[in-house]
């Protein structure tokens, strides 16, 4: 799967934890906390969450093997669609839906923009725009007296039967996840945000590996003013992989740690935008003849939600 595809988890959905207990509401403040894939707000019943997102990511791989070296660039982005529904009476589930189209790019041409992306391919380069995944999720609030955490859970499947564009992609399998998310507001211009996660690919027949991904992630975010309907927000992120292995149970194929910044202003309370950039802080991979320089990769996120 391509390193990229770190990223489009954090905007992978899911099955919530349901509960017998009844929901304490949220606060109106606790909803308005950064981006449509980051938010832990649940959407009032029978009310609809519509998000857009808008991710490129880029990065360089450095193939060394005795005296051949050579050099390629591989972009990726990810358009993505996601629609909720507030089905619980006491505001504590949605249930929907998501699909991803992307668009990814393999060039030998090192120097070649990212945004080449979206162009075709030629001598130096195998691109692809297809779709990539489908699937379903949920997210809840399991415990009355704790709106403050919620639990998202949900799969996605691969939406196309091209094998190489399904490998490029990076959902070449049935993807599940379990999210865990918590904030907590210390002023009312100070947030705290924080996620963890485990995301599982099974094997299949085409490709016969199961993956674990743990991604865990902590998100200050300030509110620029007390008034203020723009939020800043950093982020510090960590994403372990690790692949079934026999015999033995789990084995560590690297992982990344990234750090980044983002801005969210609220046009209304139930519309917003926002944008948001990352870069590696560190980068870890068991390869012994492929490097990825970090000064060669970024991520890139666009997108707005709209409740209503």
């Amino acid at each position: 799967m391509k390193a990229s595809n770190y990223s489009t988890r954090a905007i992978a959905f899911s099955f919530a934890c349901l509960s017998a207990f009844f929901l304490h509401a949220q606060s109106f403040d606790s909803v308005l906390v950064i981006s449509p894939g980051l938010s832990p707000a649940v959407v009032p019943y029978k009310h609809f969450e519509l998000a857009v997102f808008n991710q490129l990511s880029t990065e360089k791989s450095v193939f060394q093997f005795d005296t051949l070296t050579e050099t390629s660039r591989y972009s990726a982005l990810y358009n993505v669609l996601q629609l909720g529904y507030g089905v619980d009476k006491n505001n504590r589930l949605n249930v929907g839906g998501m699909f991803i189209f992307g668009h990814a790019r393999s060039d030998l041409d090192e120097t070649r923009s990212p945004f080449a992306v979206l162009g075709s391919g030629d001598a130096n380069a195998t691109v692809f725009h297809k779709p990539a995944a489908v699937g379903v999720y949920a997210r809840g609030i399991p415990f009355r007296r704790l709106p403050e955490l919620t639990v998202q859970a949900g799969v996605l499947f691969p939406a196309t039967g091209d094998k190489m564009a399904r490998q490029f992609f990076g959902y070449d399998r049935t993807f599940a996840q379990l999210q865990f998310s918590f904030y907590q507001q210390f002023r009312p211009w100070f947030y705290l945000f924080a996620s963890a996660e485990t995301d599982l690919l099974f094997s299949n027949n085409t490709r016969k590996q199961t993956t674990l991904l743990l991604p865990v992630s902590v998100y200050p975010v300030f509110r620029l003013g007390y008034s203020s309907k723009t939020y800043l927000f950093g982020s510090l992120s960590y994403n372990g992989r690790f692949n079934k292995v026999k015999p033995g149970f789990l084995k560590s194929n690297g992982y990344r740690m990234w750090y980044g910044l983002g801005l969210q202003h609220y046009f209304t309370p139930d519309f917003s935008a926002y944008i948001q950039f990352q870069l590696p802080a560190a980068i870890e991979s068991v390869s012994l003849t492929t490097t990825t320089p970090k000064s060669s990769v970024f991520l890139l996120a666009i997108g707005g939600r709209w409740v209503f």
